[in-house]
């Protein structure tokens, strides 16, 4: 090989390892960005939790039967640095409940960020369909309405039939007083 043929070999080597480098870092930043965006500007995406919740701010519902058919719904906690997550929901007689957790996963269902947050602050916003209701959350403890919402959570997500409800928690969604609108 000629000494100007090796010379731009070499050109091209380091030019294209600086290219290469340079497109590395646009696309990390790019990518960076975008999931910035969405963490900070959104709620919850699949499992990972977020932030304020957008949508249509509306008042109480009167009955949550437009939420029977959701599959999921996203839950807001802590007002003052909001929290939110993509939960599961059945509706039983216009009433809708949710419940920490009934799959096996890595955390303790009690030991959940939003479930910590409610225990301190009960009021959450709900958001359904791209609308966002003011609410606040109160604990399952009768044990025979909580056998009666596990069997509604059972019937409506199949992947719950091998499921227990033992060291799960169930919530009822339930007006918040004094406020329309969060």
């Amino acid at each position: 090989m000629s000494g100007i043929s090796a010379r731009r070999s070499n050109l091209h080597a380091r030019e294209d390892g600086r290219s290469f480098q340079v497109r590395d870092a646009v696309r990390f930043m790019l990518m960076t960005s975008i999931m910035s965006m969405l963490v900070i500007g959104c709620g919850p995406i699949g499992p990972f939790s977020g932030g304020r919740l957008s949508g249509e701010q509306a008042s109480w519902p009167g009955d949550w039967n437009a939420a029977a058919s959701a599959t999921q719904i996203q839950l807001e906690t802590d007002p003052d640095d909001p929290h939110s997550v993509n939960l599961w929901v059945v509706v039983l007689e216009g009433e809708a409940f949710i419940v920490t957790s009934l799959l096996v996963g890595t955390q303790v269902p009690t030991e959940r960020a939003w479930v910590r947050n409610i225990a301190s602050d009960p009021r959450i916003r709900i958001r359904v369909d791209g609308i966002v209701y003011p609410a606040r959350l109160h604990a399952l403890e009768d044990s025979a309405q909580i056998a009666n919402v596990f069997e509604a959570f059972r019937a409506k997500y199949p992947q719950l039939k091998e499921s227990r409800a033992e060291g799960a928690r169930f919530f009822q969604v339930v007006k918040r007083a004094g406020s329309s609108i969060m």
